[in-house]
């Protein structure tokens, strides 16, 4: 979360002001990136977050960022309520001419984002294969 913030913000005048389209309030993974943001905007100062939440509607979602976009927001941060949904925020946050970085789930058109666009997550894989490992970890420590 930090990175996402420093890079958005890397001097006072590139990002002032922040929309972020969160996928569900009620997530609590969500939850913490919410709150991460915030205490991040907070410590870096100067920053505004615009926080809404999608309540995992694609359309909900999708007039959020438009929103974003109308306000003239410096930079866009969405989770994606659905993947599918990624081709069109892309399309109008680069029409728009802003910034955009989708955080933790993967989307739908990772391999043609435009540029002043970004994914930041993991890979499913290696997180499954990590968890996997931590799990079979923790059987075989206690004799299971």
């Amino acid at each position: 979360m930090a990175a996402i913030l420093a890079a958005l913000t890397a001097s006072a005048a590139s990002a002032e002001t922040i929309g972020v389209s969160m996928q569900s309030f009620d997530n609590n993974f969500q939850t913490l990136l919410r709150e991460g943001l915030s205490a991040r905007a907070s410590e870096v100062g100067g920053v505004n977050l615009q926080i809404e939440d999608a309540q995992t509607d694609v359309s909900k979602q999708l007039n959020q960022v438009n929103n974003f976009i109308a306000a003239g927001v410096d930079a866009i941060i969405v989770t994606l309520a659905d993947t599918s949904a990624a081709p069109g925020i892309s399309e109008a946050a680069q029409k728009a001419g802003i910034p955009l970085v989708y955080l933790n789930l993967q989307p739908d058109n990772i391999d043609r984002l435009p540029e002043k666009q970004a994914y930041v997550g993991s890979k499913e894989t290696d997180s499954g294969r990590l968890g996997a490992e931590a799990a079979c970890a923790l059987l075989k420590k206690n004799g299971k």
